[in-house]
């Protein structure tokens, strides 16, 4: 994979005041491309290579331009999903005991066949499939991908909680885009 552009949280900037630290000091969000026809964001720094091993990443196959990076709505999901994992004291240990977790993210402006909730962007996200990809972390991270729910998929997961996200992974597994996010997928409830 190629390292295309990336994009520093920094730590002084007002636009990003309060945001959690990242345990491995850097606070980065970067775009790759695959061999394939789709692109990675992926963050860097948020793994530490004890009690958070797990850097996480969106795969997507709608193409992100290089200038709109940060302001992407991959690059959206993946920074306020930044802000959530820090504050899961216990996010290792739940995401090895359930292997598939769903969380719940507002972003403003989120298309409204994303969301949940027209009023506040209520957006899902489904966490846990894998695939093998080489990027450019360090060896004591672990990738962990993150994939866009539909609304459907969302409440599925909320209503039949853990058997309900086994059930998701696999119909994810069946569709054929596994770990690919992209805003014309398919629900697959």
């Amino acid at each position: 994979m190629e390292l295309l552009t990336e994009f520093e949280i920094q730590h002084l900037n007002p636009v990003h005041h309060g945001y959690p630290a990242w345990p491995g000091g850097e606070r980065w969000l970067q775009l790759y491309q695959t061999d394939a026809s789709t692109q990675v964001v992926v963050t860097k720094g948020l793994s530490d290579g004890s009690g958070q091993p797990y850097e996480v990443y969106l795969e997507t196959d709608d193409l992100i331009s290089q200038p709109t990076f940060s302001s992407s709505w991959q690059a959206n999901l993946i920074y306020e999903l930044g802000k959530i994992i820090p504050n899961v004291m216990d996010f290792a240990e739940r995401i090895e005991k359930s292997t598939f977790l769903s969380v719940q993210i507002q972003i403003d402006g989120a298309p409204q066949d994303w969301s949940l909730d027209d009023e506040n962007g209520n957006i899902g996200l489904f966490i846990g499939l894998q695939k093998p990809l080489q990027m450019n972390l360090p060896e004591y991270s672990l990738p962990l991908n993150v994939k866009l729910m539909r609304p459907k998929e969302l409440l599925y997961s909320i209503e039949n909680g853990s058997a309900g996200r086994l059930e998701l992974a696999e119909r994810y597994l069946e569709q054929g885009i596994v770990t690919v996010s992209n805003s014309q997928r398919k629900s697959v409830i």
